[in-house]
């Protein structure tokens, strides 16, 4: 199995530390949690804050790379639909916008899958992870107008439905566009311990979390090959 990721800190595997009070790369030992062997060739290309048009860049620059692998995960959304929280804070009565609006998240998305296509390797698309609203917005508001990010959203429960609705895209794309996507999200949502697996920020998965990832996209995986 030759497999290459391209996707955000989730793909990563950062993790929110609450000792150091730092964001780090989790360690986990792939080898060990999914039995694969040593001839398994693996490659992440994923980034801190990475939107699909960054990732859409980031395949263009190694795309002479790519020829080696038979399978290119990807993970994005979480970047792309997130809104500019300070802005909002400063000007809670103005319109404002996601990183990446939603049509312009699946045209370029869409642009990503072809070109892997186009290069003879098969896409495998990730669904995102749920957020614990209220907990993302304890965190993006910390330190500013709290009560302004509040009157803007309306409902802190937006924060979940805003980023299901991306998480919703990709998973329609296994119809639309015929490539195979792998829902993580799911895995998530039937769990009684759900608040264990999501960080103290509310975005990134805990250890627990990603453990659950990884298992999850490898027994997918092997179902879609």
């Amino acid at each position: 199995m030759k497999l290459c990721v391209f996707g955000d800190s989730i793909a990563k595997g950062i993790v929110f530390n609450t000792v150091s009070a730092r964001y780090e790369t989790l360690k986990l030992n792939m080898m060990e949690l999914l039995g694969l062997r040593k001839d398994v060739n693996f490659k992440n290309h994923s980034m801190f804050g990475c939107t699909v048009e960054k990732g859409l860049s980031l395949i263009e620059r190694y795309e002479d790379e790519l020829a080696v692998y038979d399978t290119v995960l990807l993970g994005f959304g979480g970047n792309d639909c997130n809104f500019p929280w300070n802005e909002i804070a400063d000007a809670p009565e103005k319109s404002h916008q996601p990183k990446i609006p939603i049509e312009t998240f699946i045209q370029t998305y869409k642009i990503v899958i072809e070109k892997i296509k186009k290069a003879g390797i098969k896409p495998v698309l990730l669904t995102l992870p749920p957020l614990d609203a209220k907990r993302f917005f304890n965190w993006v508001s910390k330190g500013i107008n709290a009560e302004g990010i509040l009157k803007w959203l309306g409902d802190v429960n937006i924060i979940y439905r805003w980023q299901e609705m991306y998480s919703m895209v990709v998973l329609s794309f296994e119809k639309t566009l015929g490539v195979p996507v792998i829902d993580v999200r799911s895995k998530f949502l039937c769990r009684q311990d759900l608040p264990e697996l999501i960080g103290v920020d509310g975005m990134h998965p805990t250890r627990k979390g990603y453990e659950l990832i990884v298992k999850t996209v490898y027994e997918q995986l092997a179902q879609k090959r």
